[in-house]
């Protein structure tokens, strides 16, 4: 008998469901926001949390991660403090563990398309409401964003914008 492993089943249980933009551009003005994702219904635990460079910037935007819930106060900074995105089209970066501050996470961006970012990322709650970036400078350049989450209230999902 043979057993195959079906590799969407095994994210499903380790990392949750998966989300993803299209390739959007930074937000523009100085600062700039935009809504990354919209967290429906109810709290979600976010498992992962990933971007993409795409198309290079033609200089640093300077962003951070944050949310703005239906009920309660926005947080620009919320989620990952800022990191400096200037690297080549197909670099990852990843919202890593940061144990030592209040906030969830910090940003980690590999040097080149060739390296991996490597950290991990303590699960956190987001509740309904939207998961925003903010930059402080215009430029141009793209990104695609991953998440992963967990529903954490009955018929709570993640949705994406799309570029």
């Amino acid at each position: 008998m043979s057993n195959v492993l079906n590799l969407d089943a095994a994210r499903l249980c380790v990392l949750g469901q998966v989300v993803r933009t299209g390739a959007l551009t930074f937000p523009q003005g100085g600062p700039g926001t935009q809504t990354l994702f919209t967290v429906h219904t109810g709290a979600v635990l976010v498992t992962s949390f990933f971007g993409l460079v795409t198309t290079v910037p033609g200089g640093d935007p300077g962003f951070t991660i944050g949310t703005a819930p239906t009920v309660g106060t926005a947080e620009t900074n919320g989620i990952a403090t800022t990191v400096a995105v200037t690297e080549e089209a197909g670099t990852w970066f990843s919202v890593v563990d940061t144990p030592t501050t209040s906030k969830p996470g910090a940003m980690t961006i590999g040097a080149h398309a060739g390296n991996v970012t490597f950290g991990i990322l303590a699960p956190f709650p987001v509740s309904a409401g939207t998961i925003t970036a903010t930059a402080a400078n215009a430029e141009t350049g793209a990104i695609n964003w991953y998440l992963t989450y967990i529903p954490l209230d009955e018929g709570a999902y993640v949705g994406a914008l799309t570029a």
